[in-house]
């Protein structure tokens, strides 16, 4: 090897273990703009109530088992005979009669504003099971999606409880999210923490999330787990403001 040959390969050697972390880095730098991009373009779809714009950044593939699973669920459910008063002081015999019959009353009500095969609350506007059953994946993603919005929650509850469709309007607008870190797991993984507030003013609620982001052959996408809009699980009633 001539002496100009060796100190190339010299200046190689030295230069390469500086070279190799610049690259990771701008690799890593380019992944993050892109799954905030789509992190981004999800919630700005999600606060529009555009579902099928939305849902077009979620991680199909991986939600389809947890559907099939629900939907095989559905298959093998009976409807639910009323409870009654002495059912429930059997399984607790200290309880007294007038308590079961509230109890059992209360329960019956509750069962009776939701058909058997209402699914709208896991799946928005599935009010059968011929219609659960009918819908694409990806439409039925856009519906499981736009079930946990607050906003959809609550005008359902206001429906069910007969309030005016006049009345049936978003009480606020959708969560504040604010994207907090982007920390990767490797180069397909990420784990975006999120900051929201899915009852504004409300201290008592939890107001970070974590949404797990994998590259997927269409691009990075986000996993549909049950928290992706809110951190937490809140269930809405209405009595349509009567006293």
């Amino acid at each position: 090897m001539t002496r100009a040959r060796r100190l190339v390969s010299t200046t190689l050697i030295w230069l390469i273990p500086a070279v190799v972390p610049s690259i990771e880095l701008r690799a890593q730098a380019r992944d993050e703009r892109a799954v905030r991009a789509v992190v981004d373009a999800f919630f700005a779809a999600v606060a529009r109530e555009q579902w099928d714009s939305a849902v077009a950044f979620i991680d199909l593939p991986r939600f389809e088992p947890s559907l099939k699973q629900r939907i095989a669920w559905v298959r093998s459910t009976l409807p639910a005979t009323p409870v009654t008063a002495e059912q429930l002081m059997a399984s607790d015999s200290t309880m007294p009669r007038v308590v079961a019959e509230w109890e059992a009353m209360r329960s019956n009500k509750f069962r009776s504003e939701r058909a058997f095969d209402d699914y709208s609350s896991q799946f928005a506007g599935v009010t059968s099971q011929q219609m659960l059953f009918s819908l694409s994946l990806r439409d039925a993603a856009a519906r499981w999606l736009a079930a946990r919005d607050p906003r959809v929650q609550i005008r359902d509850a206001r429906r069910r409880a007969g309030c005016p469709l006049s009345d049936v309007v978003a009480p606020w607008p959708s969560p504040p999210s604010t994207l907090l870190a982007i920390a990767f797991q490797d180069d397909s993984t990420a784990y975006v923490i999120q900051s929201a507030d899915p009852v504004p003013g409300d201290a008592l609620f939890p107001n970070e999330r974590v949404l797990p982001v994998r590259r997927t052959q269409a691009g990075w996408r986000i996993e549909a787990r049950q928290d992706i809009l809110s951190p937490v699980t809140v269930h809405f009633s209405s009595d349509c403001g009567r006293k």
